[in-house]
């Protein structure tokens, strides 16, 4: 009975490591985007680093940024910035000009020392195109009329009422 309960804490304490939980976050194509990552300076400021992909055991993949605390020491791409005070803990990532093809996943890692003590965050982003926010114009065009002067016909379509009282 004993080896059971050990057997079904085990399993307990390893749920939460088996479900996966994103924070969601939505873009526009062609806008920067930021990804929020902070941790508390309290301690010290450390190293962290953005990747692309879910978040690994240990060490950055798939490396975008990388800072030492108080720079950043590696950057992929001009489009992958940190705009916050890195060495108060705000390492944030904005993605310039963003496109369809930023969708996915990124890992904030903050390296804390010691065994498992890193901070991880996945982000799942999504981007997409900008909707308009108002149909666009029909066209018009222009005519001749019998008195040789143009006149501008619409071709929006027009709604005419109708009833459905019959009167005698």
């Amino acid at each position: 009975m004993n080896q059971i309960q050990v057997f079904i804490s085990g399993l307990i304490l390893l749920l939460p490591g088996a479900v996966d939980s994103y924070v969601e976050v939505k873009g526009v194509v062609g806008h920067p985007v930021t990804l929020p990552c902070t941790y508390s300076t309290y301690r010290g400021i450390t190293t962290t680093c953005w990747g692309r992909g879910q978040c690994p055991s240990s060490a950055c993949q798939n490396t975008l940024i990388w800072t030492n605390g108080h720079r950043v020491t590696y950057q992929k791409s001009s489009r992958y910035n940190l705009k916050g005070h890195i060495s108060e803990g705000d390492v944030s990532l904005t993605i310039e000009n963003s496109v369809e093809s930023d969708s996915g996943l990124y890992c904030c890692r903050v390296e804390i020392p010691g065994w498992f003590n890193d901070q991880k965050v996945t982000f799942s982003l999504q981007v997409k195109p900008e909707i308009p926010t108002r149909p666009p114009r029909r066209p018009t065009t222009t005519r001749p009329t019998a008195t040789g002067r143009p006149t501008t016909i619409s071709t929006r379509s027009t709604h005419v009422p109708t009833s459905t009282r019959v009167s005698t």
